[in-house]
């Protein structure tokens, strides 16, 4: 479990960090290609779309092709990455992934905030980061949230992968959701921090039972234990 916790933590810094650095060029007018304007009033919203682009992509980070996980399951010739995965992490060490990567991203958000050039609109969640716990929390648990619809697709793709029009609908359906969350933290951005918070709580309240669901359903579709 150490090992995992080890992974789970180094995936959270290197997110967080993507993100820092990413809010930290916009934000002193760089553009991120030759042809954008870096606009640091475009920060705020950016921000938000990055944690939630983030997020959703952050189990990838972990068991991607160049993981180490990837490399063991390359050597042992034990099935997709994601596969070992789930067979090696106990339920409390996939669930983990999420708490562990809304609290690098809600730290960073923080540590972004303090030096924003747009401080944002008064009333809305980044505008209001620094007057009471509610935002900070708000994103943590949108972090959270998002984090596990990732986990989720992932082991729906483990299910479904040896059926080519299910892949194909399964990987357009998680572009489709990246988008998604991609304007639904643009809203979280900009809402008020109590509803902002109530909203993200509830996402995860239901993102729980899916993602626990989700890994159950896809260990049985691999070999047993490894």
């Amino acid at each position: 479990m150490t090992m995992h916790l080890g992974r789970t933590i180094t995936t959270g810094v290197i997110t967080a960090a993507l993100f820092i650095g990413i809010f930290a060029a916009v934000n002193a007018g760089q553009p991120l290609r030759a042809d954008d304007s870096a606009d640091p009033s475009n920060v705020p919203g950016l921000a938000f779309g990055l944690l939630g682009l983030l997020s959703v992509f952050s189990a990838v980070v972990s068991f991607g092709r160049r993981s180490p996980m990837h490399e063991q399951q390359q050597r042992e010739g034990s099935g997709p990455t994601f596969q070992t995965a789930l067979h090696k992490y106990s339920l409390s060490g996939i669930l983990l992934m999420g708490p562990v990567q809304g609290v690098c991203l809600s730290l960073a958000t923080l540590i972004c905030r303090s030096f924003a050039v747009d401080t944002g609109t008064p009333g809305s969640m980044w505008a209001e980061f620094f007057s009471g716990p509610l935002p900070c929390l708000a994103v943590f648990a949108a972090a959270w949230a998002s984090t596990n619809i990732g986990l989720s697709y992932l082991s729906w793709a483990m299910l479904v992968r040896k059926i080519v029009i299910l892949s194909v609908l399964g990987l357009l359906l998680f572009v489709a959701l990246g988008v998604g969350i991609m304007m639904a933290f643009g809203w979280l951005e900009a809402a008020n921090p109590l509803a902002g918070f109530l909203v993200a709580v509830v996402v995860l309240l239901v993102t729980l039972p899916l993602v626990i669901g989700a890994r159950k359903l896809a260990l049985t579709t691999g070999p047993e234990r490894v």
